[in-house]
């Protein structure tokens, strides 16, 4: 089996999208399909549904990117610093983003890292919070910003930014100003599935308040909750900065949420590998932290 079909899967796994993925890899769409179905064949199973709203995950899909996303990454790692070796080396840092804030913060901090810290490698991955606190107590990613404190006594963290938590919904939706949180839990609500981050805020304010939340379905990718809620889909509980754009364009309403205000903290959480030399390390913190600062400030 070719990891490159492995790596393929994992992009179209996360983008939901055979068209998205193809133009990030930059290979022609058939061709990508073709890897696909010769990745099946190997496998002897079916990894996603197809269908106009585009590619799902099966139960075995699901299973194949839990077990093969982590390992894939420490594989691509090992075979970087292999290569990297040698005294001149640049220093090279991965650094971990969940969804939302790879499309709200990553292009910018991408570009701005290259120019304020040229001379450190930089590598970017997406994953939820939860996996990437995992991923950081097993040195797959070296710095990660998280939706959520981490709550692990190995990660050492500080506090970027708190962000306050909308409702978003169709443009017909019967809300005006805010909406009460009670008053949301009813609605048919798209949440992140893990217990850290957003997932955990919303799952504790019910519990806090005996309401039962009425889940049409689980969706960690910030990206796909929206192009959901505006298919109609139902509503979404996510940071304002995430949606702030597409309600001022008219895709879908957004309503601050109160009673209580739901907010989740920025992290910036990190443990030290032998990647990187701690001057570099200790350099491209600072420079991540004036950054996310910078955009959360705008």
């Amino acid at each position: 089996m070719e990891i490159r079909r492995l790596r393929y899967f994992l992009r179209i796994a996360e983008d939901g999208s055979l068209t998205r993925s193809a133009g990030v890899l930059r290979i022609a769409q058939s061709a990508l399909t073709r890897q696909m179905r010769l990745l099946e064949q190997d496998l002897g199973v079916k990894l996603f549904v197809r269908s106009s709203r585009g590619m799902a995950l099966t139960e075995d899909g699901e299973q194949l990117r839990t077990s093969v996303a982590a390992p894939l990454r420490e594989l691509e790692l090992a075979l970087d610093a292999i290569r990297r070796q040698g005294p001149q080396a640049r220093s090279t840092v991965v650094i971990g983003l969940p969804p939302g804030l790879a499309d709200m913060l990553g292009l910018t901090l991408a570009l701005e890292l290259e120019r304020r810290v040229p001379d450190i490698a930089v590598r970017m991955v997406e994953g939820p919070t939860g996996s990437l606190v995992d991923w950081l107590n097993r040195g797959v990613v070296d710095l990660a910003l998280l939706e959520d404190s981490a709550r692990d006594g190995r990660i050492e963290e500080r506090l970027l930014h708190e962000e306050r938590l909308w409702l978003i919904g169709p443009v017909d939706a019967p809300f005006n100003g805010t909406v009460r949180f009670e008053d949301a839990a009813p609605l048919p609500l798209i949440v992140p599935s893990h217990h850290l981050g957003i997932g955990g805020a919303i799952e504790d304010a019910a519990a806090a308040r005996g309401l039962a939340l009425n889940v049409r379905m689980h969706v960690d990718a910030a990206r796909l909750a929206r192009d959901l809620v505006e298919k109609g889909a139902g509503y979404a509980i996510l940071p304002h900065g995430y949606c702030r754009d597409a309600i001022a364009q008219g895709r879908f309403q957004g309503w601050e949420l109160v009673e209580p205000e739901l907010m989740v903290g920025i992290h910036l959480a990190f443990r030290r590998h032998r990647r990187a030399r701690k001057g570099d390390f200790d350099r491209l913190q600072d420079a991540v932290t004036a950054i996310a600062s910078e955009r959360f400030l705008k």
